[in-house]
């Protein structure tokens, strides 16, 4: 799994001593399809306070409560071929807050869920009792980003299933579609570095085009047509 940030001296420390405290695992989870909107859990018996992360996801020194819950997280596992399969999240469905927001959200898919790895000392301090450090450090964090691939969801919880952002990044996307309408004319507007790069359209008497090839002979440029016109129509054809 890949890391966003590298485990700096103290945290290293405290994860090599034979004794000590067992990490808390905290998760902030990205609600918003369009922009930020962090939604934050700590798999922990109470709320307590942790980091808060900016828009970018990094850790600012700002506190943030996180909602204690019983947050289930598989293990990272590798297929026979290399790949690393899902991983998936569960957040209890405790009054239906978490599926509220996946049923308006587009169910969150391609959003990012950090887990974060931290020592109760290492948490803010503060005068509450969900203020559970004792030598606050920000940056004394293991901090991983996942990618929503899937949301299912029961009455009992709405699980996430994620995977690492390197197991795509190798995947190759398709730069062009093959289609009978041109691709360069978007949402009727031109392309101007593929449709029209001279500048040879008449903008004033053509405003817009549908992407159709009719268009395109309308506006003397059947030449820079981008779509692909021999292509089959579904149909029945009856012999």
């Amino acid at each position: 799994m890949a890391y966003s940030i590298n485990t700096n001296a103290t945290f290293s420390q405290e994860q090599g001593k034979p004794s000590g405290a067992e990490p808390i695992y905290m998760y902030v989870l990205n609600a918003s399809k369009t922009g930020i909107n962090y939604l934050y859990y700590a798999n922990y018996n109470q709320d307590v306070y942790g980091w808060r992360l900016d828009s970018n996801g990094n850790t600012t020194t700002a506190t943030q409560l996180y909602t204690g819950l019983p947050i289930g997280l598989d293990s990272v596992k590798t297929e026979i071929s290399g790949e690393i399969s899902n991983i998936n999240v569960s957040i209890p469905n405790t009054n239906r807050v978490v599926e509220s927001f996946i049923q308006t959200q587009d169910y969150l898919r391609g959003k990012e869920i950090y887990i974060l790895t931290a020592f109760a000392k290492h948490l803010p301090t503060g005068s509450s009792s969900r203020h559970i450090g004792t030598l606050p450090d920000k940056n004394a964090i293991m901090k991983e980003k996942l990618f929503v691939d899937s949301t299912t969801s029961d009455d009992q919880a709405v699980t996430f299933s994620c995977k690492p952002k390197f197991t795509i990044k190798h995947v190759q996307i398709p730069g062009r579609t093959f289609a009978r309408e041109c691709s360069w004319a978007l949402n009727g507007r031109y392309v101007a570095s593929e449709c029209d790069p001279l500048g040879s359209v008449n903008i004033a008497s053509f405003a817009t085009c549908d992407g159709s090839l009719d268009n395109c002979k309308q506006r003397h440029n059947v030449k820079r047509y981008g779509g692909f016109p021999s292509i089959p129509r579904k149909g029945i054809t009856i012999v």
